[in-house]
């Protein structure tokens, strides 16, 4: 091929001007440029020329339909959805409803296509083929180009620095003192009282919970969720991760796009995509791994909880459509197919590598996680920065030695897709679960049902501490991305939800100020998991690194000093707050499926009571308790940080991180 994988932003219309791009990533050869764009044409005058099949139309317009009439936007607030849609018109004096009036458009569209008016052919020669307005942009990459832009940037200053005259000298730096002053300034109780807030009295009390009905069919657990879904079924199918080999878990997630990209027996890559977009609104694999909780507020033993899923939606009606495809892809995926692998895969590995530079942080997080916590160490194998060097060797072993490599995906296969190794979940209506029921039995029994008993991988045996103070891994940017972390309860002490008020006020006052506001990061954050009793600190697009440490280091004495000084006003607003985020808007898809993770993770409503009384209890000596805690962090933290070659190697006489040169 002529790359490695195709990038294309489509149709963006949130600009005056809509714009069309499209092009490739890891070319080969520069020189072969002027051959993708010849190719980029020609593929536009080809389908101007003879059109699109009926049934790509077909399948685009159910699509669409179904994801205009579902409106889901789940967790971000619906109003807010519609106000940001009619921006896109709004912002430029056009009529703000227009973006949000659909019936009659998709009705004239249908309308159109049915008479056999040429539309989209007609669309691509106006706007593509016969628009002048067109350009190319060619990005290359240069090893020296950090080393450049600092050198070039220090000699600019210093240019400007020498033609200052004491005078101003003085004057910068007394500007520069001041704003420091502004920016870590409290803000006058005075003003902080004029911005509206709830008040303590607001808060529900009880806990918001999601129906839940536990059954069985043909010894499947199957949960079911009444729950008002318009009459559109949410169905998941999630089958116990826990039974694949360890080595076998990087290739879990190219498995899984295998499913509903690879085609089957009877269809086709594209017939497969087709029949799923014409009948239902959509089908999708994940996975998800994390660990039980423990009872009586206690950090249990680690008891890994880790599920395949795959997931979709449709009517009612194309309930059997939907089963009838879950059966296809997860009995009949054709894998062998070399072409079209070797295309995925190296697709994943230049996203990936796009995802280490763009998204370091959680690259970062998930680094020091695994040194602890076996659910982390996990998700490292199939996602983290583990996975990105056994990308690299499959593309070549896919080259060299590709029946191996399908022997492992069809292993995968007959390891997972086991009855015995199943649960249903299902969101509907009431009426809905008396139409779905007959087609999902006919399901259940379309799955193999395997008579050896299931085993449980030992996948514990392979989690090895890592050794020294962390690790830097050196990537083509001028930020960095800082983590450190490490737990803070261990297996058998007591947590409360206060401790998850303190996290969060964490976030938005001392990382937000001290990181952000000062330090010029575009963003800090830390998280809290109160079922491992981990604790991580990370900082996204951050200029400093030994800077930000300090400032993690110091977090225990600024909850100390937060104790002290905390008032009621302060103390409402932290509870406030997280009260918020633990009642945040759910769409009933969602619902439906945190009540299933719930269910796995043997997270009881009683529970979530018992948490959400003791947020609401929160005090200031819980403050100064969670700062002793992060002690820990403090002292003995891992530290991870996906960063620039000079930051990194600059800090590292202090620091001493295991340097590895990523990308």
């Amino acid at each position: 091929g002529l790359g490695e994988s195709v990038i294309s932003d489509g149709l963006e219309t949130v600009l005056q001007q809509a714009t069309y791009s499209v092009g490739m990533k890891g070319i080969k050869d520069p020189e072969q440029i002027p051959e993708i764009e010849k190719l980029i044409l020609a593929t536009f005058e080809k389908i101007a020329e003879e059109g699109f099949e009926q049934s790509a139309i077909d399948a685009s317009l159910n699509s669409l339909e179904f994801r205009l009439r579902e409106f889901n936007t789940g967790g971000f607030p619906r109003g807010l959805s519609f106000m940001l849609g009619s921006l896109s018109s709004w912002l430029y004096d056009r009529d703000p409803m227009t973006p949000l009036r659909f019936e009659k458009p998709l009705a004239d569209l249908k309308s159109r296509i049915a008479k056999g008016e040429p539309v989209f052919q007609d669309l691509i020669k106006k706007y593509l083929i016969k628009n002048g307005h067109r350009v190319t942009v060619k990005s290359f990459p240069d090893s020296e180009l950090e080393a450049t832009i600092t050198k070039k940037e220090k000699d600019e200053l210093k240019a400007v620095k020498d033609g200052l005259s004491p005078e101003e000298l003085k004057k910068i730096i007394e500007e520069t003192k001041e704003l420091k002053a502004k920016q870590q300034a409290e803000d006058p109780p005075e003003k902080l009282a004029m911005i509206p807030s709830l008040t303590m009295d607001d808060l529900d009390k009880e806990a918001r919970n999601i129906p839940i009905e536990i059954g069985s069919m043909d010894d499947v657990t199957v949960l079911r969720h009444d729950l008002p879904t318009n009459g559109i079924v949410y169905a998941d199918i999630g089958f116990d991760l826990r039974t694949v080999p360890f080595d076998l878990l990087p290739l879990v997630p190219l498995f899984c796009r295998c499913l509903t990209e690879m085609g089957t027996s009877k269809m086709d890559d594209i017939a497969l995509s087709r029949y799923i977009q014409t009948h239902t609104g959509g089908v999708y694999t994940s996975t998800s791994t994390t660990q039980k909780y423990g009872s009586d507020n206690k950090v249990p033993e680690p008891e890994v909880v880790s599920n395949v899923f795959v997931r979709g939606k449709a009517t009612y009606a194309k309930a059997p459509e939907l089963f009838e495809t879950y059966n296809n892809i997860l009995t009949d995926t054709n894998f062998d197919n070399k072409a079209k692998f070797l295309q995925m895969v190296l697709e994943t590995k230049t996203r990936m590598e796009s995802s280490v530079v763009g998204a370091g942080h959680s690259f970062a997080a998930g680094r020091i996680g695994s040194r602890y916590m076996l659910p982390e160490f996990i998700e490292e194998q199939m996602r983290g920065i583990e996975t990105l060097d056994y990308i690299r060797k499959l593309a070549e072993e896919v080259e060299s030695d590709w029946p191996s490599v399908l022997a492992k995906l069809e292993k995968i296969r007959d390891i997972l897709v086991d009855r015995q190794n199943m649960i249903v979940n299902l969101s509907a209506e009431e009426k809905g679960f008396k139409t779905l029921d007959a087609q999902l039995k006919d399901y259940i029994g379309s799955i193999p049902l395997k008579t050896d008993e299931v085993k449980v991988q030992d996948w514990e045996k392979e989690l090895a501490k890592f050794q020294g103070a962390g690790e830097g891994f050196i990537v083509p940017t001028q930020v960095n991305y800082v983590g450190k972390g490490s737990p803070i309860f261990q297996p058998g002490e007591e947590t409360r939800g206060s401790a998850a008020v303190v996290s969060r006020y964490l976030r938005t006052s001392w990382l937000w100020d001290k990181v952000r506001v000062v330090g010029g990061a575009y963003g800090a954050m830390n998280s809290y998991n109160p079922a491992s009793g981990m604790f991580k600190y990370v900082s996204y697009r951050d200029p400093n690194l030994e800077g930000t440490l300090d400032i993690y280091d110091q977090t225990p004495k600024f909850l100390e000093e937060t104790a002290k000084e905390m008032n009621p006003s302060m103390l409402a607003n932290a509870i406030i707050g997280m009260i918020g985020d633990m009642d945040s808007p759910m769409s009933p898809d969602q619902k439906g499926f945190a009540s299933l993770d719930r269910y796995l993770t043997g997270q009881t409503d009683e529970m979530r009571q018992a948490r959400r009384e003791q947020v609401l209890s929160t005090t200031a000596k819980d403050f100064k308790e969670f700062g002793e805690r992060l002690e820990a962090v403090s002292k003995d933290g891992t530290v991870a940080v996906v960063g620039s070659s000079q930051a990194l190697n600059d800090a590292n006489d202090k620091l001493k991180l295991d340097l590895k040169q990523l990308l």
